[in-house]
């Protein structure tokens, strides 16, 4: 008995499957556009950044990042779909770069 239990688990761990993060909203993704949105309507659009984070240095100026972030596991923790959208914001609050990737199979 206990040995089927065992297996039970086994088998059920290895077809489990878990998430991180929220789906990414595509309807408005490539709407995006540097010097033309800024943060309110951003985050009409896709909601809550998954983090947000102060940067310095960046080529175009932006001061301010949003990342939203999504991936899909199975099995034992592998990997096996995630998307990722990435905002940032000139001083002004406008869009001044931004990118979006995918990977893996939904």
């Amino acid at each position: 008995m206990v040995k089927k239990l065992v297996m039970l688990l086994v088998v059920l761990s290895l077809v489990a499957c878990a998430s991180a993060g929220k789906r990414i909203e595509r309807t408005h993704i490539d709407e995006v556009s540097n010097g033309a949105q800024d943060k309110a309507q951003i985050r009409q659009w896709f909601g809550e950044p998954y983090t947000m984070k102060t940067i310095v240095g960046h080529p175009a100026g932006c001061v301010e990042r949003w990342t939203y972030e999504y991936a899909k596991a199975q099995g034992f923790g592998k990997v096996t779909y995630s998307e990722i959208l990435v905002v940032d914001f000139d001083s002004k609050g406008k869009v001044c770069d931004h990118a979006f990737s995918k990977s893996g199979t939904e």
